[in-house]
C-alpha cells in the first residue's frame, strides 16, 4: 500500500521502518528534514511537503508532536486538510485533545476523507519491535481498512468507539490515571 508518514520522531521513526519492512511503499515528511535521513535509507521517499507526501497515497499516518504540530501542518502554513483526496484513509497517531479531534473529524467527514484516531501506547522501542497498543476509534469500515497498517507495529489493537475522538478521550484518561 502507499503511505504518507507525516511525523518523524522517537515513536514515529520505528513505526514508519515497522511499515518499509512489512513492504509498504512510504513517502515520508517531517518538520526538521533531518528526520527523514533513516527512513530515505531504507527505501521511503522524501516529501518536500505534506500535501507531496499524501499525493496518490492510500493512507496518511501522522505522528505529529502536539496539537500546535497539527494546527500548523492541516490548519496552518501546510493546509493539508485542503490537499488530502476523497476516500484517502488517515490514520492519527499522535496525541491530541479531544476538540481538535472533533474538529479534523468534521473537516475529514466534510471533504469524504475516512479517519482513524489511533494514539499508541508504549516506548520508541515496542514501536521498533511491534510491540504497541493502539486505541482505534472510527467508522467500522475505515477502522478495519486501518487494521494491516496498525498491526505492522502493534501487537494489540482496541477499539473505543466510533468517534475519533473517542480514542484521544480514553487515550487522556489513561495518561492521567494513577499507577498501581
Amino acid at each position: 500500500m502507499k503511505i504518507g508518514f507525516l511525523g518523524l520522531g522517537t515513536m514515529g521513526t520505528p513505526m514508519a521502518l515497522r511499515l518499509l519492512a512489512a513492504g509498504h511503499e512510504l513517502s515520508v515528511w517531517n518538520r526538521t528534514e533531518e528526520r527523514t535521513k533513516p527512513l530515505i535509507h531504507e527505501g521511503a521517499i522524501a516529501a518536500a511537503t505534506p500535501a507531496e507526501a499524501e499525493l496518490g497515497a492510500d493512507a496518511v499516518i501522522t505522528m505529529l508532536l502536539d496539537d500546535a504540530a497539527y494546527e500548523e501542518v492541516f490548519f496552518g502554513v501546510h493546509r493539508l486538510i485542503d490537499f488530502i483526496s476523497p476516500g484517502v484513509l488517515h490514520i492519527l497517531c499522535g496525541a491530541i485533545s479531544v476538540p481538535l479531534c472533533e474538529r479534523l473529524t468534521v473537516e475529514h467527514a466534510n471533504r469524504g476523507i475516512d479517519l482513524v484516531a489511533a494514539p499508541v501506547f508504549g516506548l520508541p522501542s515496542d514501536a521498533a519491535e511491534g510491540r504497541l497498543w493502539i486505541n482505534a476509534a472510527g467508522a467500522d469500515k475505515a477502522v478495519a481498512r486501518a487494521r494491516p497498517l496498525l498491526e505492522a507495529f502493534a501487537q494489540r489493537i482496541t477499539v473505543a468507539g466510533k468517534q475519533p475522538q473517542h480514542a484521544f478521550a480514553t487515550k487522556i484518561a489513561a495518561d492521567v490515571s494513577p499507577s498501581p
